[in-house]
């Protein structure tokens, strides 16, 4: 979806990027349905990638339907259709085979967290993010993958106006080099956006004091988003910034310079209804209308706001809206019964409001202790399953496989020739390296759902459910160890392998025809494929 040039070894942390193509044969699918998504046409995204979907499954290009799936799910959610974006977040859930790269699992809990939010289902959502978060804090971002699920739980946690977590992941994004303009911008504008969020709630809760350190933080970030925008060339994202300028400006007693701001702002881009900014410049509009007596035009921008953020449970422009909208009943009327009554309602919907995220703050973090020890414990379980040398699976792996019956597998089993003669020529320090380069070319060349295991001192075994795609496997496993540079390892070094293939059938059955493939390779000659 997004190109990202290889660096330098010597770069700065977190400027890493993964060695290989994230994306799959038909990301230009993906690509235009998330042009769509980005320009606002959320109808056309969603049903560009139900039909690209359909076409994707067909030519077994489950990366691309991936990109799909979660394009589909986010443009459904922020078009208000929060049980539908459950729905495809959950198929997305069931779509992940167990080699997918964990940060996918984060990128389709955040999504299901936001969705269930929206349906007022908070507990449930709280134990997606748990999770999610976890997943995504494990390690430093070095690839757009994971970029993009942190950014996905980043702002999960901030429709739960938990903004200290989502800031945290919004710091590590911000500092990142490797992604294009396009995406350091999309960063720089959520991640001012959650300030602006922050520092309001804060003010209309009484607590103008410490909103105006976040405030300021906003607008640094808009700062660097027209800076990007500039960069990326990209004058509606400029304008977006500017919007936002303009409400703190306002916010900060710089009205005068907020309103000339924000008039050419809000001309400038498509004031798309799921736009955080198109309701933050309705607000500052009618701050400053009502400041210019306008009271009538005030109040119709504010219910545009109060009625696109009566589908959340949780929207800190609604509740702001509503905030100013007891300001200018007592502008306009003076005190009365029905000004006194509306002041009240926007105060004890936001002390609730901020009471439960504190609740909800702390419930996260039991939540991520919880799993944290849970994990723990499953780390210890899965150092059993892997073989040291190699990291791939062992034969206690391979035996959780083998006691499925009801299960059937496709076998390619892989023996290195003259293994001993390896050791023998070149030593075993070679030897091992010599595996464990076996192993890496293995585990790169196979499918995210397969099976692989080092099954003997000098043998390697992928068990394919179902089969598909057994036989190009065999065929690209037995050609990458013959084509792999081993005279990098050691001078005069040459490794072949012997492939026997079988199956589908019940692992154990598939298993036993291929090893009986893989000896008869070796006596035809080697470096071959024999299918039993």
């Amino acid at each position: 979806m997004i190109d990202t040039p290889e660096l330098d070894e010597g770069d700065a942390v977190g400027t890493e990027l993964e060695p290989l193509s994230p994306f799959g044969p038909f990301d230009a699918l993906a690509e235009w349905s998330h042009k769509l998504y980005l320009d606002g046409y959320g109808e056309r995204a969603i049903a560009v990638s139900r039909q690209a979907l359909a076409f994707v499954e067909a030519a077994r290009d489950e990366r691309t339907a991936r990109y799909l799936q979660f394009i589909c799910g986010v443009a459904l959610h922020q078009l208000g259709r929060a049980a539908e974006a459950s729905e495809e977040a959950g198929r997305l859930l069931r779509r992940l085979g167990p080699g997918t790269d964990p940060v996918w699992r984060a990128k389709a809990l955040a999504l299901l967290a936001e969705s269930r939010v929206d349906l007022g289902m908070t507990a449930l959502a709280m134990d997606h993010l748990a999770e999610g978060k976890l997943i995504v804090s494990a390690q430093r971002i070095r690839t757009y993958d994971h970029l993009s699920a942190t950014m996905s739980v980043a702002l999960a946690l901030n429709a739960l106006a938990l903004f200290e977590p989502a800031d945290e992941l919004m710091v590590q994004m911000l500092a990142l080099t490797f992604p294009p303009a396009r995406v350091r911008l999309n960063v720089a504008q959520e991640a001012a956006v959650l300030q602006t969020a922050w520092g309001s709630m804060l003010e209309v809760a009484g607590r103008a004091a410490e909103a105006w350190p976040h405030y300021t933080e906003a607008l640094s970030r808009t700062a660097r988003m027209r800076a990007l925008a500039a960069e990326a060339d990209y004058p509606e994202m400029r304008a977006r910034a500017e919007a936002i300028e303009a409400f703190v400006l306002h916010r900060t007693g710089h009205e005068g310079l907020g309103l000339a701001r924000l008039r050419p702002a809000m001309d400038a881009f498509r004031l798309r209804e799921e736009l955080a900014e198109t309701q933050i410049a309705r607000i500052a509009l009618a701050l400053a209308t009502s400041d210019a007596g306008d009271q009538d035009t005030a109040a119709e921008l504010l219910a545009a706001v109060q009625r696109v953020s009566s589908a959340t449970q949780l929207d800190v422009w609604g509740l702001t809206a509503l905030a100013v909208r007891a300001r200018n009943a007592v502008q306009r009327d003076g005190r009365s019964d029905a000004a006194d009554a509306l002041e009240q309602l926007a105060q004890v919907s936001l002390a609730r409001l901020w009471e439960d995220r504190e609740s909800r703050f702390e419930a996260l973090q039991d939540r991520i202790r919880q799993r944290e020890m849970a994990e723990q414990h499953e780390r210890i379980g899965r150092a059993s399953l892997v073989d040291p040398m190699t990291g791939l699976g062992n034969r206690r792996r391979l035996q959780q496989v083998l006691e499925r019956p009801d299960q059937r597998f496709a076998a390619v089993l892989l023996d290195i020739d003259r293994f001993r003669t390896v050791n023998d020529e070149h030593g075993q320090e070679i030897g091992d390296a010599v595996l464990r380069r076996t192993a890496d070319l293995v585990q790169r060349n196979v499918g995210d759902g397969d099976v692989v295991v080092r099954y003997g001192a000098d043998e390697f075994v992928v068990l394919v459910p179902g089969g598909f795609g057994a036989a190009a496997t065999a065929e690209r496993l037995l050609e990458v160890v013959r084509k792999e540079p081993w005279l990098e390892i050691s001078l005069g070094l040459r490794i072949t392998v012997s492939v026997g293939l079988a199956g589908p059938a019940p692992a154990v059955e598939a298993l036993a025809a291929a090893d009986l493939a893989a000896a008869e390779a070796k006596r035809a000659g080697r470096d071959r494929l024999v299918t039993a």
